[in-house]
């Protein structure tokens, strides 16, 4: 079987184990507690939101199907619904470090059986070339050179491996990753490899980890987990490389953790998110994520024809905190000296509070000249305009009147209560403050209006009031984005296709949190469809079948 055919059915896998009725089997203590990251999907969740027939019987599903190479494989996915696969459990896909190359993972899939004899006949069936080996209390078999799966009477688990990404010097250089870095698979090593993955004791579980098994006590459809401090401690190295040789310590990092929660509900997908910091930066934490967005410096933003917004509250002595933490504070100071300043005065000047805003966002064509070979050339380009504005509250005017005249010393150039950048002929960027606010803008009316209160009037968008009450915040408008977007503004009838179906698609996505609780930063994410009264899971479906209706036009 080519390996195309083994991604079709890995990528496919998930999409398909969504019915049935079983038992749920403690699969999840086969996760190692060092794993690198862990995926899961929850299928009996799912499957209360979409039927199995809506899947395989769609066009995108026969599509799919159709562009499989081989018939062997396209029966395989036809009949992988009767493998003895427990279709309403949680699929798990977890990594973690294979010590035997550089950067090396070892990918593996837990999928829970309800009936193992089926599965092993099943195998026989689709692979009949394939030898199934008795290997203790589990049975084996190699479904091609990259994919090798084991299974009792409870779980399925499948191995691959991954070698690391490209160096950025190697691919500088020209060299890309050699099939040399990556080591020769046979049957005794992955026999091991079985071994290890089904032999996981209680206390290298990855259950025993409360973080992880709040995570998955909470429900979600699909789960994420980043286990930070093992990522940074596996390509820590090259990051020194990258920072000139600057080490930092283990300890900014250690058991550091990351978790997603995603749901599919009607109208939305909502995510829920936490970022664990280590015990030794929870003071840095409870600094970083105590503060609110300022609400007056929200309220000057122009809320006509808004496009993106992003605000945040960082504070400056939690900044300050972790760099003296990182060991870094004194090696910034001596940079500053230089221009007679130090770090606080960069931090005192400001509060923390900070936004960017995007407005009137438009996508016209415009003709353009060109010379080539002597002669004029006309056609025609897509060009984006829009308004952007960055606003930063002050704190001690005085340290920023010392940034200010830095700048001036550089060539910033005074124009009307203000400044400017010139970027061409064309552009420019506009710089004002006054004692409350410092604003950059490509448009001269938005910096001076933001400083002067003019937009106060101008209300938010109803979805974006979630902004407020919280340390970070974003707001993404897509009906606004894609509003003055002509569909008609391509040449090809394709594009023009996916333009009308992505405008029916999304309303808009706002995300917000930062608070510090519990020693994590929380943080909450829903992306808003504009048919409120479907599931979103079968909208992602609908418009997957949409766009690959658009694919097959071909003028």
């Amino acid at each position: 079987m080519s390996r195309y055919s083994r991604i079709s059915i890995a990528f496919l896998l998930p999409v398909v184990l969504l019915s049935a009725c079983s038992r749920k089997p403690d699969h999840a203590r086969y996760i190692p507690k060092d794993a690198v990251a862990v995926a899961g999907i929850n299928l009996k969740a799912l499957g209360k939101k979409i039927a199995w027939n809506m899947i395989t019987g769609s066009k995108l599903f026969k599509e799919m199907q159709s562009r499989i190479p081989e018939k062997r494989t396209k029966d395989a996915m036809e009949g992988i619904e009767k493998a003895g696969i427990d279709l309403v459990n949680t699929f798990y896909v977890y990594v973690k470090p294979d010590t035997r190359f550089k950067g090396g993972n070892r990918i593996t899939g837990l999928v829970p059986l309800s009936n193992s004899a089926q599965w092993e006949d099943y195998v026989k069936r689709v692979f009949p070339q394939v030898e199934i080996k008795q290997n203790g209390g589990h049975k084996e078999a190699s479904l091609g050179s990259d994919m090798f799966v084991g299974w009792n009477s409870d779980l399925l688990i499948i191995i691959n491996v991954m070698s690391a990404p490209t160096d950025y010097n190697d691919l500088m250089e020209g060299r890309g990753a050699q099939s040399a870095d990556r080591p020769m698979e046979d049957m005794a090593s992955l026999s091991a490899e079985m071994n290890v993955a089904f032999g996981i004791t209680k206390e290298n579980s990855i259950l025993e980890n409360p973080r992880f098994s709040s995570l998955e006590g909470e429900g979600h459809d699909i789960t994420f987990w980043l286990n930070y401090g093992q990522v940074m401690s596996q390509y820590g190295s090259n990051m020194s490389e990258m920072m000139g040789g600057v080490s930092l310590s283990g300890a900014l990092w250690k058991d550091a953790t990351f978790t997603a929660g995603f749901d599919f509900k009607k109208g939305k997908i909502a995510g829920d998110m936490r970022y664990y910091l280590p015990t030794e930066m929870k003071e840095i934490g409870a600094e970083l994520g105590g503060t609110n967005i300022d609400k007056d410096m929200l309220s000057r933003l122009p809320g006509q024809n808004m496009d993106v917004l992003l605000a945040m509250h960082i504070s400056p002595k939690g900044i300050k905190d972790m760099l003296e933490k990182m060991g870094m504070l004194g090696l910034a100071n001596t940079g500053l000296a230089q221009q007679n300043m130090n770090a606080d005065d960069i931090f005192d000047a400001f509060t923390g509070d900070m936004s960017f805003v995007m407005n009137d966002f438009s996508l016209h064509t415009e003709t353009v000249t060109d010379s080539f070979m002597g002669q004029a050339v006309t056609h025609q380009n897509q060009k984006p305009t829009l308004s952007m504005s960055y606003v930063m509250k002050l704190n001690k005017k005085e340290k920023f009147q010392k940034l200010l005249a830095l700048a001036k010393q550089n060539g910033l150039q005074p124009m009307g209560s203000g400044y400017v950048i010139p970027i061409d002929e064309k552009d420019s960027v506009y710089l004002v403050a006054n004692d409350q606010y410092l604003v950059v803008s490509n448009k001269n009316n938005y910096a001076s209006g933001i400083i002067a209160g003019n937009f106060t009037s101008q209300k938010m968008p109803s979805a974006a009031s979630d902004i407020t009450g919280h340390p970070w915040a974003m707001y993404m408008d897509m009906q606004e984005i894609l509003k003055h977007v002509d569909a008609s503004i391509s040449h090809s009838a394709h594009d023009s296709a996916m333009i009308i179906e992505s405008k029916k698609l999304l309303n808009n996505i706002s995300f917000n949190g930062g608070e510090f609780k519990g020693g994590a930063f929380e943080y909450h994410l829903d992306i808003n469809f504009t048919n409120k009264d479907e599931n979103s899971i079968i909208e992602l479906l609908d418009y997957g079948m949409k766009m690959n209706e658009a694919d097959k036009i071909t003028q």
